[in-house]
């Protein structure tokens, strides 16, 4: 599906009805968000936190740290950038991250800023083993405030 938003408020509209299109259905769920900088990844993850029942101001961008975690009784949401991590270590910090996941007592959503450093292979593991929902979305600048965000389930 594809949309334009011409806003950071419409991305978060966006974002928002997607997690709550498929929270209910799916306890594991990954976005994987490609883009340059700039294009709206932070943003739209602002609006999967604000579907969840989050305030979306807790959602800062965690290239510095490329770990933040947020969670109350229902969700527990990461958000992870892996802007400035090299490619070899990407998977081991994607099965770190997979021992967090609580089946039994909150849905867990993934979402990773720069996914394109995640290898194919691991891809298929959290999709098939974990049996995870895996959402890719695909950021393009147009203009300063236009972005086309085409999402694949």
């Amino acid at each position: 599906m594809k949309y334009i938003s011409i806003s950071v408020e419409k991305t978060h509209k966006i974002a928002s009805s997607i997690i709550k299109k498929n929270v209910k259905k799916h306890n594991i769920i990954f976005f994987l968000l490609y883009g340059n900088l700039g294009s709206g990844k932070t943003e739209f993850v602002k609006g999967v936190a604000k579907g969840l029942g989050f305030n979306e101001r807790e959602i800062k961008s965690p290239t510095f740290v490329y770990v933040n975690e947020i969670g109350n009784k229902k969700y527990k949401l990461f958000h992870i950038d892996f802007y400035r991590i090299d490619k070899k270590f990407v998977k081991d910090i994607i099965h770190d991250l997979l021992e967090e996941i609580d089946l039994y007592k909150r849905k867990t959503v993934f979402c990773i800023e720069w996914a394109d450093k995640i290898v194919s292979n691991t891809k298929l593991l959290l999709k098939n083993i974990v049996k995870a929902l895996m959402i890719e979305v695909r950021f393009k600048i147009i203009s300063s405030t236009k972005r086309e965000i085409v999402v694949k389930l």
